[in-house]
């Protein structure tokens, strides 16, 4: 990589991730349905196209809610601390992923609320939308927002923020293999985000999936509670599995596509000035 600093914006940083997160969950989509139903206890759905129930509702939600945390991520490097990529300490990598992570909790949740309706419904996007607000009310759209928070959190700062402390470090020990430092610090970085985030995913997916027929699942506390008393510490790392693959997988196409668009842009630009001058 150049060691001069990146001439893309946040806002081009925001572009590259709508653009990244379409590509990850056109991919990924039947994960996700496979790690909802082990997540609510219901039998994973056996007809592949029944795995890309809500693929629509995933790609318009998911696009902005990676934009927002590519562009989050870049505005808090640029404009908050002032600083260059190459400048940014680990801590502060950590850092600017996880306000970012945060702030796409404010898509990501109301979104997924809607998709994992319409995943036990099986009614099409615009019918579950209608129906939910008919039964439920506007206000209801923030159900599951507090564990989405926590889970995006994590999520972010596993992908955008370990994931490039631990390629620097591997890319200095292995000089040249460019390629094998991508996967592993992909694997690492996304095996941390899915781990530690899977615990507010669990209490998410209960939440938003059960929404108020069920009490215990009312609130954040009684939750985690209800989750804890029906199978104990293992039962919050229920459907952990599909979703560390997706989010392995997510890391290392999120990041490639990321890398790939910064730097060809820079490139392009340096040539474009060697060119003028």
């Amino acid at each position: 990589m150049s060691s001069s600093p990146s001439t893309v914006t946040p806002l081009e940083h925001t572009a590259i991730g709508a653009l990244g997160g379409t590509v990850e969950v056109c991919i990924m989509q039947p994960l996700v349905g496979i790690k909802n139903a082990l997540q609510e206890g219901r039998p994973i759905p056996r007809h592949p196209a029944h795995l890309y129930r809500g693929l629509l509702m995933n790609v318009v939600s998911m696009a902005p809610i990676t934009a927002s945390q590519f562009g989050t991520n870049r505005l808090m490097q640029t404009k908050v601390l002032n600083k260059s990529e190459d400048e940014l300490t680990g801590l502060e990598r950590f850092g600017c992923a996880s306000v970012a992570g945060a702030v796409s909790a404010f898509i990501a949740s109301p979104s997924e609320l809607i998709i994992i309706q319409q995943q036990k419904s099986g009614r099409s996007l615009g019918a579950e939308a209608s129906h939910f607000m008919k039964v439920h009310g506007s206000a209801a759209i923030v159900r599951g927002l507090l564990p989405a928070m926590g889970r995006e959190t994590l999520y972010a700062a596993g992908y955008l923020g370990l994931f490039p402390i631990i390629r620097k470090e591997l890319d200095e020990k292995m000089p040249g293999s460019s390629g094998l430092t991508l996967v592993a610090a992909s694997i690492l970085g996304g095996v941390f985000a899915a781990a530690c985030s899977h615990p507010f995913d669990t209490a998410k997916t209960r939440m938003q999936a059960f929404m108020y027929d069920k009490p215990e699942y009312r609130t954040l506390r009684s939750t985690f509670g209800a989750i804890y008393k029906e199978g104990g510490i293992p039962l919050f790392w229920k459907g952990l599995s599909p979703r560390m693959l997706r989010i392995v997988c997510a890391t290392l196409i999120l990041n490639s596509m990321r890398t790939g668009a910064v730097e060809y842009l820079d490139k392009t630009r340096a040539e474009a000035a060697g060119l003028a001058a």
